[in-house]
């Protein structure tokens, strides 16, 4: 995937944690259907994928046959974020609460410092 390609999706992924940060009833939406969130919130799913369910129950896409490597990384971006979704909705179902902030973080590229 093109680096200004994971940037714009960054960008729009944070807006949405950003936002379900300060708004309850968007975040609680965001757990329940993070797919259809992350599309009104300016994502698309990748060309020719389709938005299912895993077999643990979570959002999931299907790679078209043929995927390009960059569709292969979009989709790998995708279900990073859903899966962290998931795994926020279970803590807060469990009222095991951990930041929303952390999905944030998580997002965010890592920098070494060469400390010499």
């Amino acid at each position: 995937m093109e680096k200004n390609k994971k940037e714009a999706l960054d960008k729009k992924w944070n807006s949405i944690v950003l936002r379900a940060l300060s708004d309850e009833e968007f975040k609680k939406r965001l757990i329940k259907d993070p797919t259809n969130v992350m599309l009104e919130n300016g994502l698309n799913i990748p060309e020719g994928c389709k938005v299912g369910e895993t077999s643990t129950k979570t959002a999931g896409l299907q790679l078209p046959p043929n995927a390009s490597d960059d569709i292969k990384e979009e989709v790998t971006w995708w279900r990073w974020r859903l899966e962290m979704t998931h795994d926020f909705g279970k803590d807060e179902r469990k009222k095991l609460v951990r930041p929303l902030v952390a999905l944030l973080l998580w997002t965010q590229p890592r920098k070494c410092r060469n400390t010499r």
